[in-house]
């Protein structure tokens, strides 16, 4: 049996990883949490905090992962369009982190603070402030999922070079 050369381990790493980021992602803006619109702050604040928190766990590890193998492929890339391709993918793929800080993550924390709270949960209720928080984290969550795929895709339209 052959073995495999750096360059193939690294395209086998990248694109697929950005792949499996942008499924699992997404996966908990179509079926999980809009089901969690109907449910009182008490419920759905604390399960977004948990789907965050163990998502977390999978997302961050993941993004190092596919965007360091994309920086290797651009590293030794053979051409200019090649490594130009690689190294856009692997933004694509990394700059899920500040989208991540800078845009989501006042809600999330907000949703952990109606969590944590009696009071806050019976405010988020009466206002639907708790529903609007989950939409947002919604959408934004297709953000990161688009973000990770357009990684994933220019990665495999770069292996044309």
């Amino acid at each position: 049996m052959g073995s495999i050369d750096h360059y193939t381990a690294a395209k086998l790493i990248a694109i697929p990883t950005a792949f499996f980021l942008s499924g699992y992602g997404s996966g908990f803006s179509q079926n999980s949490v809009p089901l969690l619109y109907t449910q009182p702050a008490s419920v759905s604040a604390s399960i977004l905090e948990g789907i965050y928190k163990n998502g977390a766990k999978v997302m961050a590890p993941g993004v190092v992962l596919s965007t360091t193998a994309f920086a290797y492929l651009a590293y030794y890339a053979k051409s200019r369009a090649e490594r130009n391709l690689y190294a856009a993918a692997g933004g694509l793929v990394l700059s899920t982190q500040p989208w991540t800080l800078g845009v989501m993550l006042g809600g999330i924390q907000r949703l952990g603070a109606i969590a944590k709270s009696a009071v806050e949960q019976q405010k988020a209720d009466a206002s639907g402030e708790a529903v609007r928080l989950l939409q947002g984290w919604v959408w934004q969550n297709w953000v990161r999922a688009v973000l990770t795929a357009s990684g994933g895709l220019v990665g495999l339209y770069a292996q044309l070079y």
